[in-house]
């Protein structure tokens, strides 16, 4: 991806190609979700796919009841909004006002074994304008 330009007053542009961000997010999210049920070979992912009233929404995954995993959740998230919230501008009071744009993938694992860790991990992108 490109550096964002900036303009005669001073002030940055966005040319971040959103649309290749929700691609390479949807498809990780898929690649996860395939991994994961090669390894437990008994149970698969289901879908619930959700909107969200102030834009946006997303697709989250499931796998319950496996030989290797007791619970997986796999989610991808696409939301956006007028204007950001109290607490993303608290400390930043410049942002007050700015529409946002965020995506990302995150996923829980619960193993069955209890010497497995659970997994916890997350990837995200956010674009104040």
């Amino acid at each position: 991806m490109s550096q964002p330009d900036t303009n005669t007053d001073n002030t940055i542009t966005n040319n971040v190609d959103t649309d290749v961000v929700k691609n390479f997010l949807l498809s990780l999210q898929d690649k996860i979700c395939i991994a994961l049920e090669n390894t437990d070979k008994q149970k698969k992912f289901t879908q619930e796919e959700w909107q969200r009233a102030g834009g946006g929404g997303g697709r989250t995954r499931v796998l319950e009841g496996g030989d290797i995993f007791e619970q997986a959740g796999v989610n991808f998230s696409h939301v956006t909004g007028d204007s950001l919230p109290i607490s993303a501008t608290a400390k930043r009071p410049e942002l007050e006002g700015r529409s946002f744009e965020a995506m990302g993938v995150s996923l829980v694992i619960h193993p069955k074994n209890p010497y497995i860790p659970t997994t916890h991990a997350n990837v995200r992108f956010f674009i104040a304008e």
